[in-house]
């Protein structure tokens, strides 16, 4: 199962962790995994390149590990950092009601946890 944990704080996501297998079918046909992948990686370049958000990511290429965390933005692209975050989070949440074995969203506001994804 793939977990992903967003961090909510204020209101405003700040942080992402997406670690598991789906298991939904084997690789590379695993739809849930590809669907994952893919809008993660478009996140991650929509923050960086269109943006230019400062972001600290974390990865591991041997295993299906992903960190993400908001570092700063500039203040007139806040709204659209939060936005595409935001959006990133109902698509998942969209995909784990079509896929509830193989993918789970969840939130996280409290400091300690947020410690955990930094």
């Amino acid at each position: 199962m793939i977990r992903a944990e967003f961090v909510i704080r204020d209101s405003k996501f700040c942080a992402f962790s997406i670690q598991g297998h789906a298991g939904f079918a084997p690789a590379p046909h695993d739809l849930v995994c590809a669907a994952v992948s893919s809008m993660s990686l478009l996140v991650l370049n929509t923050l960086q390149e269109v943006f230019s958000a400062e972001l600290v990511i974390e990865e591991d290429e041997t295993k299906p590990f992903l960190k993400m965390k908001v570092l700063s933005c500039r203040p007139e692209i806040e709204f659209s950092v939060q936005g595409v975050l935001r959006g990133f989070y109902l698509q998942l949440c969209d995909l784990e009601k079509q896929y509830p074995k193989n993918l789970s969203v969840q939130e996280k506001s409290s400091v300690r946890e947020e410690r955990n994804l930094s």
